[in-house]
């Protein structure tokens, strides 16, 4: 063997059978990144909204101070459910 450099080994066909494979897989790979970035899209839109809701029901229930703990939230709104039903007419 001499040190001079070797012919490949592969035909053009097979390279372009190859290639073929390969931009199939890149234009999967591209469609599920597309739907990936959907999903995270949606989560980062369903994660504002439920900000949203928090802050309206903290604003409802008089807990907009800074220090309201996530607790005593729940106890603010249990009270306010419970005066809610006392005052409904019967």
């Amino acid at each position: 063997m001499s040190s001079r450099t070797q012919e490949p080994q592969v035909t053009v066909e097979q390279l372009e059978t190859a290639f073929d494979e390969l931009v199939i897989h890149f234009d999967k790979t591209v469609a599920q990144l597309e739907q990936a970035t959907k999903l995270v899209a949606k989560q980062g839109q369903q994660h504002a909204e439920a900000i949203g809701w928090l802050k309206d029901i903290r604003k409802a229930a008089g807990a907009t101070a800074p220090g309201v703990s996530h607790h005593e939230l729940c106890l603010l709104i249990k009270d306010l459910r419970r005066r809610a039903f006392e005052q409904e007419p019967k």
